[in-house]
């Protein structure tokens, strides 16, 4: 079997780890796999996964019809059985391919959980319609893009590694705190965590004003890992309310488990989510959730050691913080129904229901409209 999987960029994100992790998981058993991209960054993930550049092709042309040629010219060359696409722009071509150069094609482009009325949105549920198959990697992609689960349409939880898992001592943790944020030796403190790029629909400023209305009640810490267009402004916002000795933008880092390790609680203040990388992450370092009540965000976090509020209401994520402290202390990681809930987000299952997912597909063998 060959299979090959299409996304728009190969870079450091979300989308791309769990395509990095199913690749290599098909190569060691054995399955022959491709990776047709728009975009090739020399930062990316191919090298922690042992995987080989040649592995990637990337398809050119300056306009739509420039790249459809481009990406089908490809697509003949390596022939496969199997074809996943990962973002809209090639699930909208290997749709119109699909039947033409015989292959089954597999609708992975659902990666979020809300549908706004933009043209991006309105067309991803198009297109997820026409699919013969379609992967989300939440229940609530499918819900808002009007599709049920069944024999052809998917649910695929995004698997995060153990090495997210935090066992450090409580004085390996201090340790860790004194080495990564600054002042903290001196005023040791509550310490937060955002792990998010600096863009429209990641709201910092909601989070950032509320969380100024707690310097005079106790001593806390943001670390804010991520960048991006909106850095100056959220910059700015920072100095403006007085939080430059309490908040810190660390940037992108590799070493994104330390700063995990070294919190207490994560803040996911988000328009939309399908299923959070960066939530499930912090899940497995022990930290309790503070997040909007958006997309699939419900179905990700544990509800013993979360707390949801609405999209940029204030009141609402600042009584949440203000039990924040308590949230935490009433908290056990250990758990066994923690541990259980963690187990549903684990690269062994994610990569076991991929698999399941693929004989099922397999079995019907749909190549062309459904």
């Amino acid at each position: 079997m060959k299979i090959v999987f299409t996304t728009d960029t190969i870079y450091r994100g979300g989308k791309e780890r769990q395509l990095f992790i199913l690749t290599r998981s098909l190569l060691d058993k054995g399955v022959r796999v491709d990776i047709i991209t728009k975009d090739f960054s020399e930062e990316n993930y191919l090298s922690e996964y042992g995987l080989n550049n040649n592995l990637c092709h990337t398809y050119k042309g300056g306009t739509w019809i420039g790249k459809y040629y481009s990406f089908k010219q490809i697509v003949s060359s390596e022939k496969p059985e199997i074809l996943i696409s990962w973002d809209l722009q090639t699930s909208i071509f290997a749709l119109l391919l699909h039947r033409k150069l015989n292959f089954i094609f597999i609708n992975a482009s659902i990666q979020h959980g809300i549908r706004l009325l933009r043209l991006s949105h309105i067309l991803r549920s198009i297109t997820c319609f026409l699919s013969p198959y379609v992967i989300a990697n939440s229940e609530a992609g499918l819900r808002v893009n009007n599709l049920k689960p069944g024999k052809r349409r998917f649910v695929l939880y995004n698997g995060i590694e153990t090495k997210f898992i935090n066992d450090l001592s409580k004085s390996d943790i201090e340790i860790l705190r004194n080495k990564l944020i600054p002042g903290y030796f001196e005023n040791p403190g509550f310490v937060y965590i955002s792990v998010a790029n600096f863009v429209p629909y990641k709201d910092y400023f909601t989070v950032l004003k509320e969380l100024a209305k707690l310097k005079s009640d106790f001593v806390f810490y943001y670390l804010i890992l991520g960048d991006g267009p909106m850095r100056g402004e959220i910059e700015m916002f920072i100095k403006d309310f007085n939080l430059e000795e309490r908040v810190f933008l660390i940037g992108k880092t590799e070493n994104v488990k330390d700063y995990l390790f070294a919190s207490d609680i994560m803040i996911h203040s988000s328009r939309g989510e399908g299923i959070s990388n960066a939530i499930l992450e912090g899940m497995y370092a022990g930290l309790p959730i503070i997040a909007t009540n958006v997309g699939g965000i419900p179905e990700t976090v544990f509800p013993a050691s979360s707390m949801l509020f609405t999209y940029k209401y204030h009141e609402a994520l600042y009584q949440c913080l203000i039990k924040s402290q308590e949230l935490k202390a009433s908290f056990d990681p250990q758990s066994e129904e923690y541990k259980a809930h963690l187990k549903k987000f684990s690269v062994d299952t994610m990569v076991n229901r991929f698999e399941e997912i693929i004989e099922k597909v397999m079995e019907g063998k749909v190549i062309g409209n459904r």
